[in-house]
């Protein structure tokens, strides 16, 4: 029995191994994060994490775009040693503050540039974008493009759709639900963690099934001053 259960644990463990190895390369693409669970017409912080999934080059430029659709009145932008920041507007309808003071324009894209070395290949930065008030969608996508010191770029705009797995999904954050960002390695690290449950449970299991066996045999045995009493 403690061997089957060495043989399970053996196999949940490769299969947890396994589980990280496929979830590297997602946990390398741009993404999104939402703090805390901030729902429409809320100010929140959105994270932009930026790796460098490149061997040869370092990334330089990041490029986010608010989408045409998308209103969002206050946009402040963290500012990251050795990045200059660029910002373009657009156009709106008018909007009357409580004040009384009327917008008129409100930022549509972010532009990261790097005034140093950039991000080198196995880093990763962070760009903090302070936005609201959140508008009234479940999912606000944010397309980036990712330019390096080679010349070469990556747009990170693929939507998902069902379960694909796109090669460059479009970073998102999910509005009024728990906290996005951690996509399917989240998905991945939760699904190990209740195969180790499992297997704990499944070993507690056995174990206390070897033990029960063993007790009905150790109390039919007959004890040794017995077995010399009747022989006398």
């Amino acid at each position: 029995m403690v061997g089957s259960f060495l043989r399970f644990a053996g196999v949940v463990l490769t299969a947890v191994i396994v589980a990280l190895l496929c979830a590297s390369p997602a946990a390398a693409h741009v993404t999104a994060a939402l703090e805390g669970s901030a729902a429409p017409g809320d100010y929140a912080l959105i994270t932009l994490r930026v790796p460098t999934e490149s061997g040869t080059a370092a990334t330089t430029k990041v490029e986010l775009r608010i989408p045409e659709d998308v209103v969002l009145k206050t946009v402040l932008v963290e500012p990251v040693a050795g990045w200059r920041i660029d910002t373009t507007k657009k156009k709106i309808t008018p909007i009357t503050e409580d004040d009384g003071d009327q917008v008129t324009e409100v930022i549509d894209s972010v532009t990261w540039t790097a005034t140093g070395p950039g991000i080198p290949r196995g880093q990763f930065v962070q760009f903090g974008l302070d936005v609201g008030p959140l508008p009234d969608i479940t999912t606000l996508a944010l397309p980036t493009m990712q330019f390096f010191s080679d010349g070469t770029e990556r747009a990170w705009t693929q939507k998902k759709t069902g379960s694909d797995d796109p090669e460059s999904p479009e970073p998102a954050v999910a509005i009024g639900t728990a906290p996005s960002g951690g996509g399917t390695s989240s998905l991945i690290a939760w699904t190990a963690v209740g195969l180790s449950v499992i297997a704990l449970a499944l070993g507690v299991f056995a174990i206390d099934r070897s033990r029960a066996s063993r007790q009905p045999m150790q109390a039919n045995a007959p004890e040794a001053g017995t077995d010399k009493a009747a022989a006398e």
